[in-house]
Formats: structure tokens, sequence, C-alpha cells
């Protein structure tokens, strides 16, 4: 019997980081019954004292836990990478990302320009020698293999993977609806770790927005992935102020429940990063508020950049306007494109699994 430990932020009923443990759970069910799977949330408190010595392969699951807010590397998670890859334990990356990136370093990431790291040195040789070692390491975009790339990693070491949600799909996947003159919006809350430190300015500019596609003839459906995030939307709600065109939807969905409900609208609006996966697997364009560097890292990921609004915009507003004007003009050429990077991505996170690496 081989025993597989995957790390990931767990437990928290988060609809993004569970969705993605169970879609590895679904890629785990393939490899039969010599294999048993544990987790264990990532956070030091939990991860720093888990004994990894009756494990055969770690897993660093999905989601932006290769950083938090104080580091662009977590070192209680490196560290114990480290420790794995020092032990002979086999390590494989599995659609991970960085997150907490400021604007500065983001864009020179974006212009593929170098960056000088300083300060942590002791950190980013453990992070290479992880990457060195690990016997597949799958990152979630190009921004994220960039920053990787600045801190030393071989190239020939990272897999551009894409995010665990690509593996995301409809219930039937030839069966389209027809297109609803509904926006669907995710809206919640990051306690103000955005870019921009805003979050209200954010609120009161999707609420202005919202109204003016309204007066277009536009339902709204707001909905959340989170129950950290109902006070926002129930707030959002309010604001909008258009009791017959809006839904208040409180209910927290199962993943599949929110793809079969988004797939007739005409496009959705998002905060969190993993409704914009369901949007895509629901074959709905969408516009993603780019609240952190992750979100850009997914939409460079899938060459629509141009359906990305920074939280620090001066003009949320007019963005989502002239969002909202692309997508009605290339609507269809948005989804194909959508779709094929779908696909693709789909093949690079099963690779694993059908390459047999956990042997």
């Amino acid at each position: 019997m081989k025993r597989i430990l995957y790390i990931g932020w767990l437990g928290y009923k988060n609809l993004g980081d569970e969705l993605m443990f169970d879609l590895f759970k679904e890629q785990f069910s393939s490899l039969g019954e010599g294999y048993k799977l544990d987790a264990v949330n990532n956070e030091p408190v939990y991860l720093d004292r888990y004994p990894l010595d009756s494990y055969d392969l770690i897993v660093l699951g999905g989601g932006s836990i290769l950083s938090g807010p104080q580091h662009f590397i977590q070192p209680s998670l490196i560290n114990t990478l480290h420790k794995a890859v020092r032990s002979d334990k086999k390590v494989m990356i599995w659609g991970s990302g960085i997150d907490w990136v400021p604007k500065p370093l983001h864009a020179a990431l974006q212009e593929k320009r170098e960056w000088k790291f300083t300060g942590h040195e002791d950190l980013y040789r453990k992070t290479k020698e992880v990457f060195e070692k690990a016997i597949w390491a799958g990152v979630r975009g190009p921004l994220t293999e960039g920053l990787l790339k600045n801190l030393g990693v071989s190239p020939e070491k990272i897999h551009v993977s894409g995010d665990p949600g690509f593996l995301l799909k409809k219930a039937e996947e030839d069966f389209t609806k027809p297109v609803q003159k509904i926006i669907g919006v995710n809206w919640g809350t990051t306690y103000n770790m955005l870019y921009g430190n805003d979050e209200n300015k954010v609120e009161d500019q999707l609420a202005a927005a919202l109204k003016g596609f309204i007066k277009k003839g536009y339902k709204v459906y707001l909905y959340t992935v989170w129950s950290v995030d109902l006070p926002a939307a129930e707030r959002l709600y309010e604001k909008i102020n258009e009791r017959e065109d809006v839904v208040l939807d409180k209910h927290l969905y199962h993943q599949d429940e929110l793809i079969s409900l988004l797939e007739d609208f005409s496009f959705t609006i998002n905060f969190k990063l993993h409704p914009n996966f369901l949007s895509l697997a629901a074959h709905v364009p969408f516009a993603a508020l780019g609240y952190r560097f992750k979100v850009f890292d997914f939409v460079k990921s899938i060459d629509l950049e141009e359906l990305v609004i920074s939280t620090d915009s001066n003009d949320i507003t007019a963005e989502l306007a002239k969002a909202e004007l692309y997508i009605s003009q290339n609507r269809d050429r948005i989804v194909e494109k959508m779709k094929f990077w779908q696909a693709y991505y789909r093949y690079q996170m099963t690779k694993p699994f059908e390459q047999q690496l956990y042997l």
C-alpha cells in the first residue's frame, strides 16, 4: 500500500480550495486500490508538526499555497517540502501558484524583466532544491513560472500546468442552453488585502456598473462561494437597489451545481479566482476583477488579458462597460479560446497520473 499526502488550504469550506481537492481525488481514484490518500492543511500550525515518514508521495496541491501575505514563498511549506526531498521522499507540485505579489514586481514579470530577490537567500535556495528534486512541478500560470525563474529555478524543472480548476466540466459537455440576458456576479471580501487597498471603492463602482447594465436590459444574479463573503454580497445588493432585476442567492452550491446555474448567462463578473473557472467550465465569458496577482496569472495563462480589470483601476465602472461591449461583440471567439485552453490544461493536469510518476 502506497500512501500519498495532499497539502492544501482545507477545512474552511471555501469552494475554490475544496474543489481543487475534489478534483485531485477524482484523479487519485484512477490509481486503484493500492493507494491511500491523506490530507493536511498547509498552515504552519498543522503542517510543521505533521509526520511525513510514512508517506511515499507528498503532493503540493492547487491554490496560492506556495506563498502567503508575508512572503512570496511560504517558509513553513518550503521547509516541509525541503525536508521531504532531503529524506528522499517523492514530491509533486500539482497546479500551485504564487500570490501576494506587489504591483512593481507584477509589472516586471508581465514585461519579462529580471528582478533581483534579496534578504531570504536560504529560503530561495531551498525552493530551488525542491523544484530540482520534484518528480513533477506544475504551476498555475506563466507569471508564477516567471517569478520562480527569477528565483533561480531551472526552466526545465517547471511546467505551466494551469490551475486544477481547468478539470471542471459541464455535466453534459455538448449541451448548450439558450443564452439569457443575465449577468452572474460573484462578490465577496479579502478584508481589504487587494490591489488598491480599497474594497469599498471597488464595491461602489461595481454597483454603478451593474445599475448601468440593468438599464441596458440585463438581469443580475449575485452569488457567493464562501460563507464569509455573504455580508459583502448583501451590501452590494443593497447598493444596487433594483429588487425586480437583481437576485441575491444566499445558497452555497457545490461546484457542479454552479456550473449548471451559470451556463445560460450572458457573462459573469467575478471577484474570487475560481468563479472564473466555473464560468470557463460553463463556456460563459467572464470579466475578472484582478484583486491580486493570482487573477492576472490565470488570465495570462489563457490569453484573455483583455478581460481582467485591476481593482486599483481609476474607473472600474467604465472598464466593466468596456468589457461588456467586448464580450458582446466577441462572444463566440472568446468561448472557443476558453475551450481550447481548457482542453490544453486538462491534458497538462492529468500528465502525472497518466505517466504514473507517483510509482
